[in-house]
This record gives C-alpha cells, structure tokens and sequence, in this order.
C-alpha cells in the first residue's frame, strides 16, 4: 500500500492530535537525515539539520538514530550526544558514549565468514565490500561496473546467502547480506518496549531496509512510520514526507517540546 502524503501545512493539525509530542525522536541516517552521497564516507548532515538536532537535545529532548551502519560512524557524522544503533541494532552507544555489543554465537558469525569469500572478486574495487560485524554489504552507488558485476551472479549469490542462513537486504546504491537475528524491525520492537509511554512515537525511514521498522511500529497504537520519499510508493509506513521538509519537521517537533522554537530555527 502507499502512505498518505503528510504536506507541510498539515503538520499543525499532526501534532495537536497529540496531547504532547513526545520527547523522543527515531530516525534512520542515510538518505533521511543525510542526504545520498556517491561516496558514502562523506554523508555529512547539513549545518542546519545539525543545528536542529542539537536544539532538540538542548531541548530535552531524546534522539535515537537506527541505521545499517556502524555506531561509530554514525558519531563521527553527527557529532552530537545522541543515542545510536548501529549495524541495524548489534551495536549501541548511548548519548555519553558506552557502547554494547549484542552476542552472536559462533556457528552463526562462521556462516557470515564463509559466505564473505564468494565476494572475493570484488575486493579489487575501492569501497564495495563493506564488511560489519553482523553482516556484509555490497555498495555501488552511481559505479554500474560493480552492479554489472552483481546482476551476472545475483542468483547464486542470494541462493548461497539463503543457504548460509543469511537475509537479502536490498538498500538504495547496494546490497546487505546479513545475519537474521538483527533488523531496524528487532531494533523497534526494544526502542517500543522501553518508551512504552512515548506518544506519539514516530519514525523515519527512506528505503527498503527501513521496512522492517515501519511494519514493527504499527503493532503499537501510538506509532506513525514516516517514509521520506519525493514521490510516493509501495510502504508500510503511515505517511510520507518529501527530503526536502525534513528540517521543517524536526523544527515543528522542537516547537512542540519546547518554548525555544522560533526565529533561531528554520522558518515555517
């Protein structure tokens, strides 16, 4: 199904069906906080979105970014005391810094090993296997010699990866091979049981590998999946926004938890 368009002008009436908005904000960071970028070691947040979420913290407010990627990068991109899960939930850093790392057993990281040597023959380009503790990822963001390389054993590939035990993981400019245990989805479903008294709980996502937790915050009556998208298409979440109001709404929710918003903020 497709989400409702959610327009700007439409964010008054979203949130005063709340009592409140809720302190707490979560959020993929590829392609929904930071834009798309060819080479994915420079997504940087823009200054104003930077600016935007460090109000909101300032504010009292509480920050939890979802992604794919390593915690560590994810701090090293956004700079700002947030609380980050990383490698789509393996990995935690809470807003002072500690980290955790989920357990995986061993015959399952020795799946994960074994089925990293049918990538051998991309290891000659620069930055297309990318290899984390939960999984192994294939990036070819606008380089169609390695999508070309892909589409030629695609099939063997996924069929290998099922028979690992691995999930096929399609994301915008690549491919994730990955141990099941973890999903933005699992991530949710503990974010959800720890902020059971958060209302609304919403979060954003822009692609595929976001489907998981726009699916997990619909069991609850207070979640709302917002899918940051320029046009519409098939989700699992409520609603969508386009790239371009993403600012505009972290700056609506910062005027709802606190009396700070205004002329120092992105304008309505």
């Amino acid at each position: 199904m497709s989400p409702a368009r959610l327009e700007p002008e439409k964010y008054t009436s979203f949130f005063s069906s709340y009592p409140k908005a809720s302190s707490l904000f979560v959020t993929d960071y590829d392609g929904t906080l930071a834009p798309f970028v060819k080479e994915r070691e420079k997504a940087f947040l823009a200054p104003a979105t930077r600016s935007l979420l460090k109000s909101i913290c300032d504010a009292g407010g509480k920050i939890i970014i979802v992604s794919g990627r390593k915690t560590e990068e994810i701090y090293d991109f956004v700079g700002i005391p947030v609380e980050i899960w990383g490698c789509h939930g393996m990995e935690k850093r809470d807003k002072n810094g500690r980290t955790a790392r989920m357990y995986i057993p061993e015959e399952m990281l020795k799946k994960l090993d074994d089925f990293s040597s049918l990538l051998t023959s991309f290891l000659c380009k620069a930055k297309a296997v990318e290899k984390k503790p939960c999984g192994i990822a294939l990036h070819w963001r606008d380089r169609p010699e390695i999508l070309d390389m892909y589409a030629q054993i695609s099939g063997r590939l996924i069929s290998e990866a099922y028979a690992h035990s691995l999930k096929v993981l399609p994301f915008n400019g690549g491919v994730e091979f990955m141990l099941p245990c973890f999903t933005k989805g699992t991530a949710l479903t503990e974010i959800m049981a720890n902020h059971h008294d958060s209302s609304p709980l919403c979060y954003l996502g822009d692609d595929t590998t976001d489907e998981d937790a726009f699916e997990e915050i619909q069991k609850v009556s207070y979640g709302i999946g917002i899918l940051v998208s320029n046009k519409n298409k098939s989700s699992s979440a409520n609603v969508y926004i386009q790239k371009a109001e993403v600012d505009l709404f972290l700056d609506f929710w910062l005027n709802e938890i606190t009396v700070k918003g205004g002329a120092d903020h992105v304008n309505k």
